[in-house]
């Protein structure tokens, strides 16, 4: 522990909630005897929440619920609690997770020596059925940050990068109040879905001064699978729904990051690489929402799936033909694998071989609507997505290895270290997307 005499900064933590308030007692006592304030925000649920919330305020006066006369979302139910919040330092925790004993001051004590605005803390994964056991053990590397500092500009230019990044969640992070309150207080008044940690991230990135990641700090407890669907599989109107909220985020991000370009309200941050930090959450939430598609939403609805997952992503269907390209490498390197194996008979091969031709045909329709996809550039002169074009010339590079079309293509596209590892279920949504299929 730090020597210091310096006061103990005061810690807010801002739980959102809605209905299942089963779990609500655990979470908010695990954090008021921790912290100075804990402020609980009903998002007008239907069942006893804010009752239960009420009668944790009696029982602590450091807990002050919250009620939305309206169910708004999470984005919104977290901006009314960390607005309402006065602590020097920030976090959010989520209604049905907990914090370790003693996490707070272990935070405050390392920021006192490794002074910074974000400070990322790991998690460990309790999972609460067999598919989240599945994905905890992808899920607990995700979520526990590399030890590092990072300052300004690399902040937000590290976070969403295709490799080397940390995870976006809103959770498992201490803000400091300032900063959080200055960023949720730009955000809409809108409904995101699974994208409102990552849309807020983009925003508190880029404000912040400077970002630590605490080793060995595995004290905000993730219970995966409580009282979700975990693992259920999608209709196409629930696809569509999270299309729609992905997309509108990365709407809402590219007006901000134009907003910070231009000056407008009050936020001129100068920096010269807008369009590529806009670049990789375009692709990071292609990635999710086609993750989703794939893993969750039924084969035979995934045409109906993907016209949908279109017509949100209209301005940007590079990036959507970029996961399915992706897809289709893994699918064609998993087979060539086989084939190197003697194993290209196999019931598992040929089950590679029919997807890889699948998922290409589908890439291959989007290229056919959209030839401007294969120029290096859009009518306007800005750079084409390189993600896409990266990722569709090495999976055309193993479907020519395979031989499934034209020529082999040599060794140099498919030595093992220059080529994706056989593809893995994600299972979590929105948590380890990226961490797959890489």
């Amino acid at each position: 522990m730090s020597s210091s005499n310096s006061p103990r900064p005061s810690v807010s933590v801002v739980i959102p909630a809605y209905n299942n308030s089963r779990y609500l007692p655990q979470c908010v006592r695990s954090v008021a005897a921790q912290a100075d304030e804990v402020i609980v925000v009903d998002d007008c649920s239907t069942d006893n929440t804010f009752a239960v919330a009420q009668s944790l305020a009696a029982e602590n006066p450091r807990v002050h619920p919250i009620r939305h006369d309206r169910n708004q979302g999470t984005l919104a139910a977290r901006k009314t609690g960390v607005l309402a919040s006065v602590g020097d330092w920030v976090l959010l925790v989520d209604q049905d997770d907990e914090l370790e004993p003693g996490t707070i001051d272990r935070l405050l004590d390392y920021v006192r020596d490794h002074p910074a605005d974000i400070v990322h803390y790991g998690v460990r994964v309790d999972a609460a059925n067999e598919a989240a056991q599945q994905a905890a053990a992808g899920m607990t590397g995700f979520l526990n940050p590399t030890p590092r500092r990072l300052e300004g500009a690399e902040i937000l230019r590290t976070q969403f990068a295709q490799s080397g990044g940390f995870d976006w969640h809103i959770h498992h992070k201490m803000f400091r109040g300032d900063l959080l309150r200055r960023a949720y207080a730009l955000a809409p008044d809108t409904r995101l879905l699974l994208s409102d940690d990552l849309f807020m991230s983009f925003i508190v990135d880029s404000l912040a001064s400077s970002y630590v990641a605490v080793p060995e700090s595995s004290w905000y407890v993730y219970h995966l699978g409580r009282g979700d669907t975990f693992g259920a599989q999608l209709t196409v109107e629930a696809m569509d729904t999270m299309a729609d909220r992905d997309a509108k985020a990365l709407r809402l991000i590219r007006r901000f990051a134009e907003s910070c370009a231009a000056g407008h309200n009050d936020l001129a941050i100068a920096r010269d690489d807008w369009p590529a930090r806009v670049a990789d959450v375009r692709d990071r939430l292609a990635e999710h929402t086609m993750n989703e598609w794939h893993d969750n939403l039924p084969a035979p609805l995934q045409e109906a799936g993907l016209q949908r997952i279109l017509t949100h992503f209209s301005p940007d269907p590079d990036a959507i033909a970029a996961e399915l390209w992706r897809y289709v490498r893994d699918h064609a390197y998993a087979l060539l694998v086989a084939q190197r194996e003697g194993r290209g008979d196999s019931p598992a091969a040929a089950h590679d071989r029919t997807e890889a031709q699948r998922f290409r045909d589908m890439a291959l329709r989007i290229e056919a609507k959209h030839p401007e996809l294969a120029e290096r550039s859009d009518p306007a002169g800005r750079p084409a997505n390189a993600h896409y074009h990266d990722l569709r010339a090495v999976a055309m590079g193993h479907l020519k290895d395979t031989g499934m079309i034209g020529e082999p293509a040599g060794d140099q596209a498919t030595e093992p270290d220059q080529a994706t590892q056989p593809p893995q279920p994600s299972g979590l949504r929105a948590l380890i997307a990226r961490l797959l299929g890489r």
